[in-house]
């Protein structure tokens, strides 16, 4: 018996934290707890949601895997990452130049960072979201030994960050999303990654300046594959064995 627990805390409507997890009856209280501890800031809200499972997650074998790339600037940095879609995937320069100013300056049309993900056909540039102000989320997902994946990532000086970015990435992948461009939120951290069945979970320093509060997600997915890889995100639960190359 499995039960999918999520945590989300804001702050004047603000997100500052949030985790997905999978987890056993016997684990529950304990994950409870856990989540609600997790937040390092202050919140005015937290939501805690737990959803009893109707069968058992899928298991996929092995998370993507890991390569790191450090750059002088991010101007090279970028150049990097326009070259690894074009080349890889054939998605235009300038399409994936102009996406990366949006991730930079604030997805949301209206001003500042987009709830989710936007998603972008990867030929025709055009953005599939039903409602452009609001993104799709990838839900239900989490590792099957957690504390042991955690253990291991830590001993190769990887960060919890990169524990729920690798198996969110992962599912991504596994549900038919062709590539994600992604820029964390946090002011303090600079890195991002792009992530796809060719490129593995690709992670890249820096994307954007210091102390800057802009950020989000970029699913590349063909506009026939929409519907599918949709309802995969937000309806399949999947468990991750293990990792793959950490580099």
């Amino acid at each position: 018996m499995f039960y999918s627990v999520r945590m989300r805390a804001s702050l004047k409507g603000k997100h500052i934290s949030g985790q997905e997890r999978i987890v056993k009856k016997e684990d529950l209280e304990k994950v409870l707890i856990e989540l609600y501890r997790r937040p390092k800031e202050d919140w005015d809200f937290l939501n805690l949601k737990v959803e009893k499972l109707t069968s058992p997650p899928e298991v996929i074998d092995k998370a993507l895997p890991v390569k790191s790339f450090s750059f002088p600037d991010i101007k090279t940095s970028w150049d990097f990452v326009v070259k690894l879609l074009n080349t890889h995937h054939g998605i235009e320069e300038n399409l994936v130049r102009q996406l990366l100013r949006r991730l930079t300056t604030g997805l949301n049309p209206k001003g500042g960072n987009l709830r989710g993900a936007l998603i972008v056909d990867p030929q025709t540039g055009k953005v599939l979201n039903e409602n452009p102000e609001k993104g799709i989320r990838t839900i239900l997902f989490d590792w099957e030994d957690r504390n042991r994946i955690r253990k291991l990532l830590l001993n190769r000086g990887f960060t919890e960050r990169t524990l729920d970015a690798l198996a969110l990435a992962t599912k991504n992948i596994h549900c038919g999303v062709e590539v994600e461009l992604c820029i964390s939120d946090d002011p303090n951290y600079v890195t991002g990654y792009v992530a796809s069945e060719k490129l593995g979970y690709t992670r890249i320093t820096p994307l954007k300046q210091d102390n800057s509060p802009f950020g989000g997600r970029i699913y590349f997915v063909s506009e026939k594959k929409l519907s599918h890889v949709v309802e995969c995100l937000r309806r399949k639960a999947v468990l991750i064995r293990d990792v793959s190359d950490l580099k």
